[in-house]
């Protein structure tokens, strides 16, 4: 769905520094829901409430007497008076509701914080990792430079020159494996706070 087709990615992903990891609300589909349902429990309690007072009503009527020959205007109030029933028991019930309601959206909160905080830390973690095998990359390059100088002057053998070439290839390997890693823990840290990962737009 783009306006252009797309024939190459002008930054790498694996290349790219992730933004520094700050403290950022979560914003998890969970959290919201568990919110949304606590608010809806708190609006019952006052529908129990309102059920509870009296309920007043007004008539307005005319009355026609044939006998007489009148009409008679008539009025009328009417009011329940709860002596016995006051609704009690089901606005305890939609207390009792919203304590639940409240207790599911802290806990929802509380497991969403502390998905976050793993998601950082794994996000540290991976970034860690990366440093730690580009190091060990450039410790590879340079053996191998040094194997090919020895191996050209006539001081080691094919052997140690191959051993020389896998290890700089494995060291390689598991720095594009920790760049993975890295994107993966972004990705999912991204999720978490409920935004786009990358620095794209939402």
């Amino acid at each position: 769905m783009l306006p252009a087709p797309v024939t190459s990615i002008p930054t790498s992903l694996l290349d790219r520094e992730p933004p520094a990891v700050g403290q950022m609300a979560s914003t998890a589909p969970e959290v919201r829901v568990a919110e949304a349902e606590r608010a809806a429990a708190e609006s019952r309690i006052e529908v129990e409430r309102v059920r509870a007072r009296p309920d007043v009503r007004v008539s307005v009527g005319v009355r026609r007497y044939e006998a007489e020959d009148a009409t008679a205007l008539t009025f009328g109030v009417s009011m329940p008076l709860p002596l016995f029933d006051r609704n009690r028991g089901n606005y305890d019930a939609a207390q009792a509701e919203f304590r639940a309601a409240d207790a599911r959206a802290t806990g929802a909160r509380q497991n969403a914080q502390a998905d976050l905080a793993a998601a950082e830390a794994r996000l540290r973690s991976a970034s860690s990792r990366v440093w730690a095998t580009d190091a060990g990359v450039t410790a590879s390059e340079e053996a191998y430079r040094l194997s090919r100088i020895g191996f050209d002057a006539g001081r080691i053998s094919q052997l140690e020159l191959s051993s020389s070439r896998a290890a700089l290839i494995s060291a390689r390997n598991a720095a594009v494996d920790a760049r993975l890693a890295r994107v993966r823990a972004e990705v999912d840290l991204a999720r978490l706070q409920g935004r786009a990962p990358f620095g794209t737009s939402q």
